[in-house]
């Protein structure tokens, strides 16, 4: 879904409409995927990024 499609303003007078929009949005709550955690560090040392990719190409 595009993200500048929930930041415009809109009026929901129906009181069935609204109804139905909390539901849509409790069901997206309950739906969401939770963030997986993945082993690993991030690299920012460019001696250990090189280091990695030479490792890497041995191996390729």
């Amino acid at each position: 879904m595009a993200t500048s499609s929930i930041t415009h303003n809109f009026v929901i007078s129906n009181p069935k409409s609204i109804e139905r929009f909390v539901a849509a949005l409790d069901e997206a709550e309950r739906d969401r995927t939770p963030k997986q955690v993945l082993p690993g560090r991030q690299l920012t040392n460019p001696q250990e990024i090189l280091s990695l990719m030479a490792k890497r190409n041995k191996h390729a």
